[in-house]
């Protein structure tokens, strides 16, 4: 073979050995696979946490190198700072309860140990307004027309009647008595008359 071309072929190897080494490390490179909530969506304010998915887990032992913050539409921290590491996802607590947009920036490292990172946003309706719990009110009681009231009329008739009754008891019962009491004084007079005229009708024994 001639010495050129040979040479280029070594040129060759050399050159795909290096396309070979290059691409390899840069193949390595987890990427971002969803988040929940995802980008440029609108989630309600009952939602109480962010989620992170990635195409790999991250690099044992770096967990602290892990970063998910999320900010709220006045620009303040309002998620819990920790974050939870499940395989490939990644969780972190969040208050979404206030309307607006929020913005999540994380920072992960890459099982071939490069760190990387990235951001984006999402909206909130805000907290669910609360539904309005219905009270019981049971029937109001009314004095009906129709019912009866106690009257004190009942009490003095009730004595009237007791009086009536007192007074018949004294009426016809009575009347015998009183006849009696006549008759005996009507007997009496006559004797006394009697008594009288006999003493006038009897000569004196003089």
């Amino acid at each position: 073979m001639p010495f050129r071309a040979l040479l280029a072929t070594a040129a060759s190897a050399v050159a795909l050995a290096f396309v070979l080494v290059t691409a390899a490390p840069a193949s390595a490179h987890d990427v971002l696979a969803s988040t929940a909530p995802a980008a440029d969506t609108t989630v309600g304010g009952d939602l109480d946490q962010v989620t992170l998915t990635f195409s790999e887990p991250p690099l044992a032992g770096l967990e602290s190198g892990i970063v998910v913050s999320v900010t709220g539409p006045d620009g303040a921290e309002v998620g819990a700072g920790s974050v939870d590491v499940d395989g490939s996802t990644l969780r972190t607590a969040a208050d979404l309860t206030a309307a607006g947009s929020y913005t999540v920036t994380w920072r992960s490292v890459s099982v071939d140990g490069h760190p990387i990172s990235g951001s984006y946003r999402f909206t909130s309706t805000g907290a669910p307004t609360p539904t309005p719990t219905p009270t019981a009110t049971g029937p109001t009681q009314t004095p009906s027309a129709g019912t009866p009231t106690p009257s004190v009329t009942a009490g003095a008739g009730a004595g009237a009647g007791a009086t009536s009754a007192t007074a018949g008891s004294s009426g016809p019962g009575a009347t015998p008595w009183i006849l009696g009491g006549i008759a005996i004084v009507v007997a009496a007079a006559l004797v006394a008359v009697l008594l009288v005229a006999r003493r006038r009708t009897t000569p004196d024994d003089d």
